[in-house]
């Protein structure tokens, strides 16, 4: 009977531990999901404007997006939960800056929210969510740095002259898949 009562213990913890893991991987879909359509919409307003270098370097940086996506649903999923998200507004910027700006908000804002939930996947001790959320972070980190590096130049350049800049296609068409 001691044995039953340790094996029901188990069994309510694992439950509670697997339901905070999918609160925790539905609400990094949803900000994922947010951050992948803004990006897309901004990658097709640049390219509208002509800056076809500038939209191959944030399609470069965003293409990890769906990847990363469809990896939480699966471990969602392999964990028996259920996809169960909304997607928040867009911020949509209506210039170069604004749409830099907007993007950098949105990858500000996702650093605390994964930094967090790797720490509540430690704590429920999923080590293999924790590792997910983990490598994902590395990717977005880079996506900030780079977002970084582009609004100080914007700043460096004034609009005009980061605008000249980012018009051709430099060596990130080659890195865009089913570009060439």
């Amino acid at each position: 009977m001691a044995n039953e009562s340790v094996h029901d213990r188990l069994d309510v913890s694992t439950k509670a531990t697997d339901n905070s893991i999918f609160t925790i991987l539905n609400g990094l879909l949803s900000g994922f999901w947010r951050a992948c359509v803004q990006h897309q919409t901004h990658i097709a307003l640049i390219e509208a404007q002509g800056l076809q270098g500038l939209a191959d370097e944030m399609r470069v940086r965003t293409a990890d997006e769906p990847i990363a996506i469809r990896a939480l649903l699966d471990r969602l999923v392999d964990l028996g939960g259920t996809p169960a998200f909304t997607i928040g507004a867009l911020a949509i910027g209506g210039t170069v800056r604004e749409i830099l700006d907007n993007d950098i908000a949105v990858q500000r804002h996702t650093r605390p929210k994964f930094n967090a939930a790797a720490e509540a996947a430690a704590a429920a001790h999923d080590a293999t969510t924790r590792n997910l959320i983990e490598k994902i972070l590395a990717d977005e980190e880079q996506h900030l740095s780079w977002l970084e590096t582009e609004i100080a130049l914007h700043e460096k350049l004034g609009e005009s002259l980061y605008c000249a800049s980012r018009l051709s296609a430099g060596a990130a068409r080659a890195e865009v898949p089913g570009t060439g």
